[in-house]
Order: structure tokens, then C-alpha cells, then sequence
């Protein structure tokens, strides 16, 4: 998949999480995400907040960085961009959504990445429903076995082999554990995945690994 292929991916993806944020009531903002403590709001903001992020709007993160480290530093920031609430953050995605930029400092496949895992970290808590376009996550799948480690999911990778069950994509060593990508993609992005969804050996593996986080 060649670049310009990934942020067209990228701009639908926003669009169609745009349009998903655009129906939920207020209080649902409020509701939390995947990630622990985020907010839907957070998470919506920090999506929107890659084509904003130019040097200058790193330089002014970077503090954050050295005083928390890479997850704190963003948590801080969602939360920060989150606070200026719904209406504020569907203005900002009016005018950035289609925008194919994410922060300075990293390329299309982190931009990509962040995209994808954070849609699901949004609608997965809501009950909704919002399928990854396969070819997109297999490039993050891929991309997930070096930069995974900053998200949780380093034990997890070295322990067990995933492999896709409705897409070419087998990955790592150790027992089996096989089932949708987007699932895989999940479990590598240490997120929970629907356990229920997975197959083989190495679930309950990945199971404790994850719990033990």
C-alpha cells in the first residue's frame, strides 16, 4: 500500500468517525474509552489533533514528554484538547478532517495507526459497530511489532504467533492464537480485543499477558 493510498484511508477514516461522533448525544462524550483514563472526548480531540500538530505545536508538547514519557505526555495532551468540549471538537474536525498531515515528528503509518485503534477505542465502549478496512490493518498489524512495545503489548508479541482468519497475515513465534485481524490489531496495540473472537494455544497466554500489564 503506497502512501497516498494510506491517507486516503486516513481522511475516510476521520470522515466516517466524524460522522459517528456527530450523532452521539452530549452525555456520551463524557463516556469512557478503551484507554484508560480517556474520555470519548479525549479521544476524539486527539485524532483531530494530527493534522494540527505542526513543528511548532510539537515544540510546545515536548515539555510533557520529558516530565511524563510518550503515553503520559499524550494523555495529558487528549485531555487538554478534550476539555474545549463537543461542539469545539466538531468544529476542529470541519476544518481538519480532509487535511492529509499528521504530527511532525511521525510518518503516515503512525498517523495511520492512531486512526484505526483509536476509532475502535471510541465505538467499542459504546456498543457501535465500525469495521477496519483490512488492507489498512494489515499495515498496521505489521507496523504494530515495533512500535507495540510503547503501548503495552511487548510480552505479548515475543510470546505468541498471530495469524488472520479473514486476511493474509501471520506474524511472530510461539503458540497460536488466530482470529479476525482487527482483533490482532487490537491485542497489539494493548488494547483488549473480543477474547471470545479468538482461537488457539496461545489466547489464554495472551489473556494473562494482558491482565498482567
Amino acid at each position: 500500500m503506497h502512501t497516498g493510498e494510506m491517507w486516503d484511508i486516513i481522511v475516510e477514516q476521520r470522515q466516517e468517525l466524524e460522522g459517528i461522533l456527530r450523532s452521539l448525544p452530549l452525555e456520551l462524550w463524557e463516556h469512557e474509552s478503551l484507554c484508560k483514563g480517556w474520555k470519548v472526548k479525549d479521544v476524539a480531540a486527539h485524532v483531530i489533533s494530527a493534522p494540527q500538530l505542526n513543528a511548532a505545536a510539537m515544540v510546545k508538547v515536548l515539555p510533557l514528554l520529558l516530565v511524563y514519557g510518550y503515553n503520559g505526555m499524550t494523555l495529558r495532551d487528549g485531555q487538554r484538547r478534550g476539555s474545549v468540549g463537543a461542539e469545539a471538537i466538531l468544529v476542529q474536525y470541519q476544518q481538519f478532517v480532509a487535511v492529509r498531515r499528521g504530527p511532525a515528528v511521525v510518518g503516515v503509518l503512525e498517523t495511520l495507526t492512531d486512526t484505526l485503534v483509536h476509532t475502535q477505542d471510541i465505538v467499542r465502549p459504546l456498543g457501535i459497530r465500525h469495521d477496519m478496512p483490512l488492507a489498512a490493518a494489515e499495515q498496521v498489524a505489521q507496523r504494530l511489532e515495533k512500535t507495540g512495545v510503547l503501548l503495552g503489548s511487548r510480552k505479548v508479541l515475543r510470546t505468541v504467533r498471530m495469524e488472520a482468519t479473514d486476511w493474509e497475515f501471520s506474524s511472530g513465534h510461539g503458540p497460536l492464537v488466530s482470529g479476525p485481524l482487527a482483533e490482532l490489531v487490537m491485542l497489539r496495540a494493548g488494547r483488549q480485543p473480543e477474547w471470545g473472537s479468538l482461537r488457539g494455544p496461545g489466547v489464554q497466554i495472551a489473556r494473562q499477558l494482558y491482565a498482567g500489564r
